[in-house]
C-alpha cells in the first residue's frame, strides 16, 4: 500500500486523493462477501442514565431515540403515540460483520441476545426481560422482524445502569462469556433465570431453592440437612452466618407452607412475619452471588467441598451436647439451634444394692405337718424384693430372697 501511495512521487507529502482511491480498493478486498449486520431488541425494565453504554464485542445498550431503530422497537406502544411525550425504549444493539452476503444469522443473534440478558441478570437484580421481538438488517437493507424465545415479565425495581458502571460490566460479561459451565451449574443457571422471570415472589422461590440444591449438590439427606449451614459459610462472614442460615431455613419453611396450601391465618405460625418478597429476594441474591463467582473463576464448581473446607478452618466453635436420654422422651427437633453447648456427660449413678432381707424366724415343725404352699402378699415384702418360687416352704433352709 505504501508503494502504491508514493509511486512516482517526488516528495513525502501525503497524497490524500491517491490514499482515498487505494484505501477504497483495500476495503473492497477485505470485506468482499461480508455485510454489516445490526440487530436491536427492546429491553423491558431497564433504565439508562446516559444515551449509550458500550458492553464490548459489538454489544451496547442504547436509548432508542438515538439508535436509528424502527419505530416499533423504539417506542413501547407506537400506536398510542400522539402529542403526549413518551419514554423511548432501551435497546440491546448487536453489531457484527457477517460473511455470506446479506443472509441474516438469526439463530446466532437469538443466542447472543439471550447471553446478554443472562449476563445482565447476573450483574444486578431488577425486573429485566426482553419483549420477545427483535429487528435486524444487513448494511442498508430494510429492517426485518424476528421472534425471540418467550420470557416472563419478572418483578422488582427497574434495572438501572450508569456510564460509570460500563467498564466493570463489560469485564464481567467478557468473563462469563468465556466460562465453561458444567452440567449441574448450567442447570442451576437455567433455574435462576426462570426465577428471575416469574411475576410472583412465591413462584420464584422454588426455582431459586432448586438452583441452590443443584449448586450445593444437596441430593441426599445429609446434603439437604446441611444446605443452610454450607450456604451461610459461602455467602457470609462468621458473625453474619447465623442470619443467612436462619433466612435459608425460613425460605424452605415458606416453600413447604406454599406446597401444603396453607391459609393466610397460619402463615405467621408456620413461617414467621417476614414477607415472601424479602425472603425470595435474599435467596435470589445468594444464588446470583454463587453463580457469578463460579462463572468468573473465583469459586470452584464443587461448592459443597468448598463450604466444608471453610467450616473446618473456621474459628467458630463446633459444640456438642451430650445428655442421658434413657429416662426422658425424645425431644422435638429445634430447627433454630445451630450452635450447641458442650456439656460433659453426667457421672454414672452407683448401682443400688437391695438389702438381703432377714430370714423370717419360725419354729421348726415336723415335716409331716408342713403347711401348704402359699404366695406372700405384696405388702409383706421388703422394698426392692420380688417374690420367688421358693417362698412359702416351711423348711427354714429353703427360704430365699433375690439380691
Amino acid at each position: 500500500m505504501l508503494e502504491r501511495l508514493y509511486e512516482d512521487a517526488s516528495s513525502f507529502e501525503f497524497p490524500e486523493e491517491r490514499f482515498e482511491r487505494v484505501y477504497g480498493e483495500l476495503e473492497r478486498t477485505l470485506y468482499d462477501g461480508t455485510a454489516r449486520v445490526v440487530a436491536v431488541t427492546p429491553l423491558r425494565g431497564a433504565q439508562l442514565e446516559t444515551a449509550r453504554v458500550d458492553l464490548g464485542n459489538g454489544v451496547s445498550l442504547t436509548r432508542a431515540n438515538s439508535a436509528g431503530a424502527p419505530r416499533e422497537a423504539a417506542w413501547p406502544h407506537p400506536h398510542l403515540l400522539g402529542d403526549e411525550p413518551a419514554e423511548p425504549s432501551v435497546l440491546i444493539v448487536i453489531e457484527r460483520e457477517a460473511e455470506g452476503g446479506h443472509d441474516l444469522p438469526l439463530p446466532w443473534l437469538r443466542r447472543r441476545i439471550a447471553d446478554v440478558v443472562r449476563g445482565l441478570r447476573l450483574w444486578a437484580p431488577g425486573t429485566l426481560a426482553p419483549t420477545g421481538s427483535a429487528w435486524a438488517r444487513s448494511d442498508e437493507s430494510p429492517w426485518q422482524h424476528f421472534d425471540l424465545d418467550p420470557a416472563g415479565p419478572g418483578r422488582g425495581d427497574p434495572w438501572t445502569i450508569g456510564e460509570e458502571d460500563g467498564g466493570e460490566l463489560t469485564e464481567f460479561l467478557a468473563a462469563i462469556e468465556q466460562a465453561r459451565i458444567p452440567g449441574r451449574i448450567a442447570w442451576a443457571l437455567e433455574r435462576f433465570e426462570l426465577g428471575c422471570e416469574r411475576p410472583r415472589d412465591a413462584e420464584a422461590l422454588s426455582d431459586h431453592l432448586m438452583a441452590l440444591k443443584a449448586l450445593l449438590d444437596a441430593s441426599d439427606e445429609a446434603g439437604r440437612a446441611s444446605l443452610s449451614l454450607r450456604l451461610a459459610a459461602l455467602c457470609a462472614e462468621e458473625p453474619d452466618r447465623r442470619a443467612v442460615q436462619r433466612r435459608t431455613e425460613l425460605a424452605f419453611a415458606l416453600e413447604r407452607f406454599l406446597i401444603g396450601g396453607g391459609s393466610a391465618d397460619a402463615y405467621v405460625d408456620e413461617v414467621g412475619s417476614e414477607s415472601p418478597a424479602i425472603v425470595t429476594s435474599e435467596i435470589e441474591a445468594c444464588v446470583r452471588a454463587l453463580l457469578r463467582d463460579i462463572l468468573c473463576g473465583y469459586l470452584d464448581a464443587d461448592l459443597r467441598r468448598t463450604a466444608d473446607d471453610i467450616l473446618l478452618t473456621s474459628n467458630a466453635p463446633v459444640e456438642i451436647e451430650a445428655r442421658d436420654l434413657r429416662d426422658e422422651p425424645d425431644p422435638a427437633p429445634d430447627t433454630d439451634t445451630t450452635e450447641i453447648e458442650a456439656v460433659p456427660p453426667p457421672k454414672p449413678k452407683a448401682k443400688s444394692r437391695a438389702k438381703r432381707p432377714a430370714k423370717p424366724k419360725a419354729k421348726p415343725k415336723p415335716r409331716a405337718k408342713a403347711k401348704p404352699k402359699r404366695e406372700p402378699a405384696p405388702e409383706e415384702l421388703a422394698d426392692g424384693v420380688t417374690p420367688s418360687a421358693d417362698w412359702g416352704f416351711d423348711d427354714a433352709d429353703c427360704y430365699s430372697a433375690p439380691v
